[in-house]
């Protein structure tokens, strides 16, 4: 293993993902046809195969390189350069023979919106594309409506800019807060990451062209990435990390997904067939293909030059497409592909299955069809649903004697250096090129008579004290707070006497290829920010105003320090190229909070079940990581804080608004847990939500069961649905639907290789947060129950897949259990 390490020029590109749609729905009939009429497409791929030689079928499965120049001397196969698309991540070769024509297809990153290049040589138009809400912001409106909305617009853009293939969502669980990729996904939580990646997999496919699900799996640390080694049980695997990715595959096919770079197990995720095959497509019934990430394997001990071969396994192409990863990227890998079938170690008919897959998707793009795609999508109206859907993400943590909305007109002392370097997102291919981003300081200025003096302080302050961070694939500007000398002072406490309010903006970033730290100026705040903090809050307080803190941050940061100084918290994530926009509407109540967080704010990092194992352990003493051990089981998140009764700063699902609500008539509507021919059946359950506030407002209400504790450890409780209301009126009912299904209910028994359902009585919470016994708030759920009188099995599983290494017993790798 540590021969595949020492590569310190190795390429880091990884490929980043996003949610894609159309801003007018394509035709639902011609959606359907496309999404269902897999037949058809499967059965003309197969025709195609037998038109092709070894060297054609060999180039579809091998990428032709990122920009057609990194492998000298082979150009995209069949590529009409003047359909090129300047900035995409990589292709997939077509082919044109004497009996087909089949062209070159598209591939473009990334999570937050399509990342393509504005300009192109020799053309003096732009092509900017709309920089959306990070995927936890999206996470956080728990509004699958809005969040498929958004996809639909993405996906509009992706194939009006003449992309086939947008490789996102992606939607690896956040296990740990310090995560560097944490933005790019959804939540701690599998049912929140499956329903929100397929609601967005169906908005951005009704345009007629690809998502990508991805980084499969338990890609849950960018430390050493391309050398991890996950090492999980099969239960923990399943429940947590594959279950987002089966809920997005079997409710919304997405025509592909790709595999991650770490190794689980012991082996490459790209190269384990009970993984690519037998689970995804043997047990999801997955008809997508399955790709690479870039450079995947350890067929990466390509150097930055693409010349370097240091411990680079040739056979790594063939054992990926032995293992059910069709296309291999960016590429660079047909002589090793053909080495191993002339050796014997590659099978004509692992190929054919591969080419298969990837035609058979490849029929279905704009570039197959020969779309003339415009280069005009609208982006104005896009950006008027990113600024949207921004604002209903955005979580309100604390909300002190209804300190916010600021009145109308007030006079608003702005503070920090991120309300004029505002952020609109993560770092990495997860990065967009927009047109603009919408900057705090003037959003609060079309709101409020925000003080002049402290912006022209801190534009000031900002430009002469700006440093450039090189980050991976483009670097960004970024300032350290100043500390607060007599001149701050000074204005900080005139600010106090003449202006109404104060808001502090803390900002942070980070990003693909490395992990963030439990330090000063990152997962806590510099003594800088507590400065700034104190000195406003002391002199406001005085005055008897209030003091609001906006984090305008990539991932949560530590608020047990410092909370009780302020009055108000808006967890403002990253919001886009409408970031400052939609924190002014949130702050002037234009729009009401009502997001929730999807994943939780511990009271300190020492509390998170994974902090002593995270990233991972340095196994032969190299100085790089080289495993990381799952030792929290099923005990993620919410369900290791419930489960063991530890506070938390804030739980998940939390978030305040400027109404109240109540929750009324939970029931169980129907139990048909168990009748043959309905998948295991189900459970039906509706409450009623009331407005019993003063303004209009949103609710998202979640769903908890309490299982009851058979031969199978349970966590306290674990989210099995939820919903959100439409805009409700003070005075005004909606009543919810919730459907559990026996798969979402059942949990896995790794000793028979079974899903089941455990009889006896299970407690229902539907309820506005996790904290279901009222810590924070003071108001306990009441449960329902309903009850099964005997055993399920919802599934049968794979024998033996996921098996732990040789050696490496289940009860010696977890260490915490109740």
């Amino acid at each position: 293993m540590s021969q595949f390490k020492t590569l310190p020029t190795l390429v880091t590109i990884a490929v980043a993902m996003t949610v894609s749609g159309t801003a007018v729905a394509a035709p639902a009939k011609d959606h359907t046809q496309i999404q269902h009429n897999g037949v058809k497409y499967r059965k003309k791929a197969e025709s195609m195969v037998k038109k092709l030689s070894l060297s054609e079928k060999l180039d579809i499965l091998s990428g032709p390189g990122m920009d057609l120049t990194t492998y000298q001397g082979q150009d995209a196969i069949n590529l009409d350069e003047s359909k090129d698309v300047s900035g995409v991540a990589g292709y997939i070769n077509g082919v044109k023979n004497r009996k087909l024509d089949i062209p070159a297809i598209k591939l473009a990153d990334g999570p937050a919106g399509l990342r393509i290049n504005p300009t192109r040589d020799n053309d003096h138009s732009t092509y900017y594309a709309t920089a959306w809400p990070i995927g936890s912001l999206l996470a956080s409106t728990w509004d699958t409506r809005l969040v498929e909305q958004v996809g639909r617009a993405e996906g509009n853009e992706v194939k009006e800019y003449g992309v086939d293939f947008l490789l996102a969502p992606g939607m690896n669980i956040q296990r740990n807060p310090l995560l560097g990729r944490n933005f790019e996904y959804y939540s701690e939580d599998p049912i929140v990451s499956g329903q929100i990646a397929a609601a967005m997999v169906n908005g951005l496919q009704s345009n007629h062209i690809g998502a990508t699900i991805k980084h499969f799996v338990a890609n849950n640390a960018e430390t050493n990435r391309f050398f991890n080694d996950t090492i999980a049980d099969p239960r923990t695997l399943r429940e947590i990390y594959l279950r987002g990715f089966q809920i997005a595959v079997e409710d919304a096919q997405p025509w592909a997904i790709m595999s991650s770079y770490n190794l689980v197990n012991g082996t490459y995720v790209n190269q384990r067939q009970d993984i690519m095959t037998d689970i995804l497509r043997g047990e999801w019934g997955f008809k997508g293909l399955a790709m690479s990430d870039w450079f995947a394997g350890n067929v990466s001990g390509l150097t930055s030059d693409f010349s370097g071969d240091v411990g680079r396994d040739v056979e790594s192409a063939a054992k990926q497409v032995s293992a059910g990863n069709d296309l291999i990227e960016p590429g660079g890998v047909k002589a090793d592909l053909a080495a191993s079938y002339a050796a014997g170690t590659l099978s004509m008919e692992a190929i054919d299955n591969s080419v298969v897959a990837i035609l058979t998707q490849v029929q279905k793009t704009p570039s197959y069809l020969n779309y003339s795609y415009s280069n005009q999508p609208d982006l104005d109206a896009h950006a008027e649903l990113a600024r949207q859907a921004a604002a209903e993400g955005m979580i309100l943590l604390k909300n002190s004697n209804a300190s916010l909305p600021l009145s109308s007109g007030a006079k608003v002392a702005s503070f920090g250096t991120t309300q004029i370097n505002t952020l609109k997102g993560g770092t990495g291919s997860g990065d967009v090129n927009a047109a603009y981003i919408a900057h705090i300081a003037p959003a609060l200025e079309e709101k409020f008579e925000v003080n002049s003096e402290l912006t022209d302080y801190y534009t000031t302050y900002f430009a002469e004290n700006k440093q450039t961070n090189d980050a991976l694939l483009g670097g960004y500007e970024y300032c350290e707070e100043p500390p607060v000398s007599e001149q701050l002072q000074i204005l900080v406490d005139a600010a106090a006497q003449n202006d109404d309010a104060a808001v502090i903006t803390i900002g942070r970033q980070a990003g693909e290829g490395g992990d963030r730290t439990n330090t000063r100026g990152d997962y806590l705040l510099t003594d800088e920010e507590l400065q700034i903090i104190n000195a406003v809050s002391a002199a406001f307080h005085a005055e008897g105003k209030p003091v609001t803190v906006v984090l305008n941050v990539n991932g949560v940061v530590d608020s047990t320090e410092w909370s009780d100084k302020v009055d108000s918290i808006l967890l403002a994530y990253m919001g886009g190229q409408e970031t400052g926009n939609a924190i002014a509407d949130i702050l002037a109540g234009d729009v009401n909070p009502s997001g929730k967080l999807a994943q939780t704010m511990p009271k300190s990092y020492s509390d998170v079940p994974s902090a002593q194992t995270f990233p991972g352990t340095d196994i032969d003493n190299d100085g790089l990581v080289d495993e990381s051990h799952y030792n929290e089981g099923i005990y993620v998140g919410y369900r290791y804080y419930t489960s063991f009764d530890v506070d938390t700063a804030y739980p998940f699902g939390y978030g305040m608004s400027y109404t109240n609500f109540e929750y009324r008539n939970p029931t169980v509507v129907a139990n048909t847990l168990g009748r043959k021919g309905k998948k295991g059946g189900l459970i039906q359950l509706s409450a009623t939500i009331h407005n019993s506030g003063d303004v209009a407002g949103k609710e998202a209400a979640q769903v908890y069961v309490s299982a009851p504790q058979g031969k199978l450890d349970k966590p306290a409780i674990e989210l099995k649905a939820f919903a959100k209301t439409s805009l409700l009126q003070p005075g005004q009912n909606e009543k919810l639907a919730f459907t559990i299904s026996a798969r979402d209910l059942a949990s896995f028994d790794a000793s028979r290789n079974k899903w089941i359902i455990e009889p006896g009585a299970y407690q229902v919470y539907i309820a506005p947060s996790s904290d279901i016994n009222g810590k924070l708030n003071g108001a306990a759920t009441a449960p329902v129950t309903f009850t099964v009188s005997k055993e399920i099995v919802v599934s049968e599983t794979t024998p033996g897949a996921l098996a732990l290494p040789q050696g490496v017993p289940t009860a010696g790798l977890i260490t915490v259990a109740k």
